[in-house]
């Protein structure tokens, strides 16, 4: 669990950078987990990569997700400044 969150959490950064955002530009994030209690004991890791004001949060806990060995999906919604937007490079 804990690999797959700073990994989803670092694969929405890279978006979010290709298009000229930062991760403050979260504004929401739901999370889907297989085991709510090893995502909640990745805190740790989820607070290295935000800071307050935190993303509103909607965390759900799931049988399983599609693929057998994903135990986490994290949507995220951001609002990026039209200063910092950019098309990215294909």
């Amino acid at each position: 669990m804990r690999v797959q969150v700073q990994q989803t959490l670092e694969n929405i950064r890279a978006v979010l950078d290709a298009f000229g955002g930062e991760l403050g530009d979260i504004v929401s994030l739901t999370q889907y987990a297989t085991d709510i209690e090893a995502f909640m004991a990745a805190g740790d890791i989820r607070k290295t990569f935000f800071s307050e004001p935190y993303p509103v949060t909607t965390t759900v806990e799931v049988v399983r997700l599609y693929h057998p060995d994903l135990l986490i999906e994290i949507t995220a919604t951001a609002e990026i400044p039209r200063a910092r937007f950019k098309i990215p490079a294909e």
